[in-house]
């Protein structure tokens, strides 16, 4: 049986999911009082804490009408697991909580990226991006080979035919590499864990990268319209695309095995969930980047056999997008390698700092015991 998954409000923040046991001990250590809102699949409404038989040393009783809770609704998860409660609870009358107050338009938005959709959209890009990047790979060898040959008839040179053959061996190895370290970042996501202390980073990653995509684009147009170089809109297309990834990754964190519960955590353990976030959010874009720049690049080398025989200057003009669009191809293949070591240094740096921030409290208690010796 899948264990109990509860959630519970504080204001109009809604945290969780915690297991039961965690949850007790929330209302053991204060963390959690009477009057917070609690919510389990299976209760049609939120109920204060004092509801749950065994949270709390005095004996519950239902709540009634007048007794409802006067603390804002937050939005209750559609997906959750269905589990049993830690002890039935008692039935809720059918009484109407009052109606969250007015919100800021952006957090509108960004529950609406928060939705049940979001850590499903997370999952299905994710195995998406892999896919064009592995597949747009191979098109990008055929497309590079049918280019160096076409430039070769025209220019009667070996060294397009040269150079195209150090790419496509380039390109083959960099997919298997990208394919073998997506799979080692999936692999991390899934056994490295974090916890921060109150959603504020989440929001303000995830604003931040939906605000960096859509510049991303909208500076690639204006570059393409001022130089007529209007390939460059598809690299604004490609920073839209990891962009929005990374807003709908950081804005659940669930998909990056990051926790938030609140508490009041030093701000050094506040700095290292911090670092753990950031490289998660990095570590979940990877594939993204992958896809998205592979696809991208592909398109440039096809768009550079078109030069070949439409541009005024020929191969020369066409030569140079195809150097773009090479480096495009590397840089996005190389990417999930990239992301591996970036995230094992950040995981050191965070390994390191939480030893230096324990380390205090650890010969406190070897001096305690030193003393009760003597």
């Amino acid at each position: 049986m899948s264990p109990v998954e509860w959630y519970f409000a504080r204001g109009n923040k809604q945290l969780g999911p915690v297991s039961s046991a965690d949850l007790k001990q929330f209302a053991v250590a204060g963390e959690l009082l009477p009057d917070d809102l609690v919510w389990r699949e299976g209760l049609t409404e939120w109920t204060t804490a004092r509801s749950v038989r065994g949270l709390f040393d005095e004996e519950s009783k239902p709540v009634s009408v007048e007794e409802a809770p006067s603390k804002p609704v937050v939005p209750l998860p559609k997906d959750a697991e269905v589990a049993a409660p830690l002890e039935q609870p008692v039935a809720l009358p059918e009484a109407t909580l009052p109606r969250a107050p007015a919100r800021h338009p952006i957090e509108v938005l960004l529950e609406s990226f928060r939705s049940d959709g979001g850590a499903r959209f997370v999952e299905s890009a994710a195995r998406v991006s892999r896919r064009c990047g592995a597949y747009g790979l191979v098109a990008a060898m055929v497309v590079s080979a049918v280019f160096a040959s076409i430039v070769t008839v025209q220019t009667k040179s070996l060294s397009s035919l040269l150079s195209a053959i150090v790419l496509l061996t380039l390109l083959a190895v960099l997919q298997y590499v990208a394919g073998k370290f997506c799979d080692a970042l999936d692999r991390l996501n899934r056994t490295t864990r974090g916890i921060l202390a109150s959603a504020v980073l989440p929001d303000g990653v995830g604003l931040l990268s939906l605000v960096a995509g859509l510049a991303a684009l909208l500076g690639s147009v204006s570059a393409a319209v001022e130089t007529s170089a209007y390939p460059l809109i598809l690299l604004g297309l490609a920073g839209l695309v990891v962009g929005l990834y990374a807003a709908f990754a950081a804005l659940n964190p669930a998909t990056l095995n990051i926790a938030v519960v609140s508490d009041q955590s030093p701000a050094g353990h506040e700095a290292i969930g911090t670092l753990m976030f950031l490289a998660k959010v990095l570590l979940r874009a990877a594939p993204a980047a992958f896809g998205a720049g592979v696809v991208c690049g592909t398109i440039l080398m096809g768009y550079a056999c078109c030069q070949v025989f439409l541009d005024a200057e020929g191969p020369l003009v066409a030569q140079g997008t195809a150097v773009t669009a090479s480096s495009v191809l590397i840089s996005s293949a190389a990417f999930p390698l990239v992301a591996y070591l970036l995230f094992l240094l950040q995981s050191l740096v965070v390994d390191l700092s939480h030893a230096i921030l324990v380390l205090p409290g650890k010969l406190d208690h070897s001096g305690e015991r030193v003393d009760d010796e003597k």
